[in-house]
């Protein structure tokens, strides 16, 4: 490790903390996770881990997402430090799944963001400085796993002897920690030098280990070689630890076939190892995930990380060479999985299967998925090997697509690489199923790259927005909770659910113990209409554990499992009282938020609605001042609100000196409804210094009791109009607009018109519009004549008067007098 340069250290702690910064902003009096020491163990041994952090005083246990770790005693230590910091004996088990183990810290007030672990099947061994120098390497056995660090500039040697023949690899596990995050998060390099410091195998990011690299020679001679590692770019952000594999054990780089059916025992050959492919009798589990990984082991050892490999219940074709011509496709059956390796570069292979006209398959190719190197480029063919359609890049490097059979026959498959690359890691499967539903629901970021966290206090709530996406099936989607905390409940109002985005909340009883863990949750279809379909998927996180440039998702770990925790009672409790009056569409209304404060507990609380009804807005930033109880959220509704009862919930954060606390109040109805009435405004002008009258057309939609008060909003400067009263029967209102001389002469498009009408004691505010004004300029005087010579008049006969029109302005006048009339004689 050397020491960061001040400018570089800067940058990439501004870029690699914001997610953390982010996260913790997120938290209330939750634990916070800062680092642990190690980063990885041995399976089969006893580990003491240190946490550091903050909040950590509280914490009672480690919430593990995989099996396989048991702690075995979990201490603080005395004095302050208790707030920063835990020390923690992990049991690794010795069948402990290679790789990383996900974890969070849980304590009484809450839950820390995920971290990782790093399992292996080799001893672990601390980096020793100065290791620096490559005449000066740090001595080690073969067959360990280093545990170390890089720092900027930073390369780190390591020797170890080694007979002619033997395998030797380096595989690292650098990247996949998930730590290093940022514009310069750690991008591992790995080599193997001879003594005379030549680089006989090199690796930066092997597909088998994403970013990390894998390393692996045969041993030339006997003698010492040296094992490098540094950051590809020799950056470093201090967290760029690593756990280095380096020994004879095998390292894989592809499995054909590449998957299989559960329960299934089948012969798997391992390819891409330099000392050649490695024949393994498997025997698959049930009731896993379709991702699984797969132990290579031989007479040398254990990889260090598992094969990645696909349990589906599908028949396997394998691919049977020569296959690269239409006429000597490989058979297959339809549905299955066919299997193969692009060998060569320029490889193309062909599989045949029958089908029916009308079917209708899914074409998935797995192989950057299953960290092959290859990127597949994937078509269905006639039977003499036209294409009919493909597919490239649509699930990321892989291949997908829909194929629906023309007719009944034959047809093929055909498997290329887009850059006709080839070689024993370019290994693929081909999964050719029927259009079956699905739904795939996940939890939105509460802010940009941060997912929220489930901390749900005791009679209170904890509420996420879940988006669902549902693929050729419609209908309502609710949630269950398979294996929930004792005393949580799950609810999503029905009103949600057949909407894309829905909320969910997590309640707990006041009397629900302290505790958590990983709960499954599942969304499934939830209609009555359609009592022979079941659909169901798991509600799912994808946690951004690496941020790169750009802001480009590097490392994203997949949680089908949701963390959820019961804490301690939040020192509020928040209620909405529900509306007695509709919101009405292009109309808005107040809400209030009542906070029930524990004794003692003043402090300020920020609510915000947990998600809008549809075509609704509200205010994000409301406030409940300190020491008091309730507070105003200002909601409106657009025109094109669609008229609905949703119901809705408010979420309150407050900071305080343990932390910050959050809840979540119960669901209460707002019904969105059309307007009562519409307005039609004529268009009106007039001039500077002058009034005129501007008539409205009122169009009734519903009847209602009392005077509704009308304002005509969206007035020039020193223009006004007073506001009138407007009952269920009238069909027209008038407004006297008058502009003062110093009326700005302008073309006004935006007026309209503000109603409040009574209703259950409240009113319903209507905004109506748009009318136009026109503000003129005085005509200009006339210019006096000129005078002319006088003359003896001659006299004119007096004619008789004739009657002018009245102009519109006065006609209106005329109107409105006799309406006057008229009333004041009733």
């Amino acid at each position: 490790m050397r020491t960061i340069p001040r400018a570089r250290l800067l940058f990439a702690l501004t870029v690699a903390g914001l997610l953390s910064a982010l996260s913790a902003d997120s938290a209330w009096a939750s634990p916070r996770f800062n680092n642990l020491m190690p980063h990885g163990g041995q399976r089969g041994t006893e580990v003491d881990i240190v946490i550091d952090g903050d909040n950590l005083a509280d914490a009672e246990e480690i919430l593990f997402y995989d099996a396989g770790i048991e702690v075995v005693s979990l201490t603080h230590p005395e004095g302050d430090a208790a707030v920063k910091q835990l020390k923690v004996r992990f049991k690794i088990a010795p069948d402990c799944r290679l790789g990383s183990q996900r974890m969070r810290v849980r304590s009484r007030s809450g839950v820390s963001d995920l971290f990782t672990f790093y399992v292996g099947p080799l001893p672990v061994v601390e980096e020793a400085e100065p290791n620096t120098d490559f005449t000066a390497p740090q001595v080690i056995t073969n067959n360990v796993s280093v545990h170390g660090r890089v720092d900027g500039e930073d390369v780190d040697y390591y020797v170890v002897e080694c007979k002619q023949g033997e395998r030797l690899t380096a595989e690292v596990f650098g990247l996949r920690l998930g730590f290093s995050s940022g514009g310069n998060f750690f991008d591992p390099y790995v080599a193997i030098l001879n003594a005379e410091r030549f680089e006989i195998a090199v690796s930066d990011d092997a597909p088998i280990a994403g970013n990390d690299g894998v390393a692996s020679v045969v041993v030339p001679a006997d003698g010492k070689y040296i094992v490098q590692i540094r950051d590809a770019s020799y950056l470093g952000d201090g967290k760029a630890y690593y756990l280095l594999n380096i020994g004879g054990f095998p390292r894989p780089l592809g499995a054909f076939p590449a998957g299989g059916k559960p329960g299934e025992s089948l012969s798997v050959t391992f390819l891409g190892d330099v000392a050649g492919p490695i024949q393994q009798q498997v025997t698959l589990p049930t009731g896993v995930p379709p991702q699984f990984g797969v132990e290579v082991t031989d007479a040398t050892g254990t990889a260090p990380t598992a094969q990645p490999f696909r349990i589906v219940n599908l028949d396997n074709a394998l691919e049977v060479e020569p296959n690269n011509t239409a006429a000597e496709a490989t058979v297959g059956p339809a549905p299955g999985a066919f299997n193969g390796v692009m060998e060569q570069p320029g490889d193309i292979d062909y599989f045949k299967f029958a089908a029916k006209a009308g079917q209708v398959f899914e074409v998935e190719c797995y192989g950057r998925r299953l960290r092959s190197a290859i990127d597949p480029l994937v078509y269905v063919c006639n039977a003499d090997g036209t294409h009919i359609t493909g597919s490239d890049d649509a699930r990321g490097p892989d291949s997908y697509f829909r194929f629906q059979v023309p007719a009944d026959g034959d047809f093929l498959i055909e498997v290329r690489d887009h850059l006709e690359n080839g070689g024993p890691a370019n290994i693929y499967r081909v999964e050719l199923t029927p259009v079956t539903p699905t739904v795939v629901a996940s939890t939105l970021d509460i802010r940009r790259y941060v997912q929220p966290r489930f901390a749900i206090p005791q009679g209170g709530g904890c509420g996420v927005i879940v988006n669902v996406a549902r693929a050729d099936f419609g209908g309502p989607v609710n949630f269950a909770g398979l294996d929930l905390p004792e005393g949580v409940t799950i609810e999503c109002p029905p009103d949600w659910q057949d909407d894309g985005q829905m909320p969910v909340v997590f309640y707990a009883r006041p009397d629900a113990p302290v505790a958590g863990k990983y709960s499954t949750v599942t969304a499934q279809l939830a209609d009555p209409n359609q009592p022979n379909l079941a659909v169901s998927g798991p509600l799912k996180q994808d946690i951004l554990m690496v941020l790169g440039q750009n802001q480009v998702y590097v490392w994203v770990e997949e949680q089908l499992k949701l963390p959820l925790v019961v804490v301690e009672k939040s020192p509020f409790n928040l209620r909405v009282e529900a509306p007695t009056v509709p919101l009405v569409q292009n109309g808005s209304m107040n809400l209030k938020v009542i906070a029930e404060r524990a004794e003692g507990f003043t402090a300020p609380i920020n609510i915000s609605l947990l998600i809008n009804p549809p075509g609704c807005g509200s205010a994000g930033s409301v406030q409940i001042a300190e020491g008091q109880t309730e507070a105003l959220i200002s909601i409106n509704a657009a025109s094109n609100a669609p008229p609905q009862t949703s119901m809705i919930c408010v979420k309150g954060t407050s900071r305080t000196e343990e932390g910050r606390e959050a809840n979540c109040s119960p669901f209460i109805p707002i019904t969105v409804e059309e307007q009562y009435v519409t307005f039609e405004f004529a268009q009106s002008a007039v001039e500077q210094g002058k009034e005129t009258l501007m008539p409205i057309k009122v169009i009734k939609r519903k009847d209602y009791e009392g005077e509704a008060e009308v304002q005509l909003l969206g007035l020039p400067a020193n223009t006004t109009a007073a506001p009138i009263k407007l009952t269920k029967d009238m069909t027209e209102v008038m407004f006297t607009v008058k502009a003062a001389a110093e009326a700005p002469v302008s073309d006004n498009r935006n007026l309209f018109c503000q109603v409040l009408i009574p209703e259950a004691g409240v009113t319903v505010l209507h905004n109506l519009g748009t009318g136009r004004l026109r503000i003129d300029p005085p005509p200009p005087k006339p210019a006096e004549p000129a005078p002319t010579p006088e003359a003896t008049p001659m006299p004119v006969a007096e004619a008789a008067p004739v009657a002018r029109p009245l102009s519109r302005l006065e006609q209106l006048r005329e109107d409105q007098k006799k309406r006057a009339t008229a009333a004041g004689g009733q």
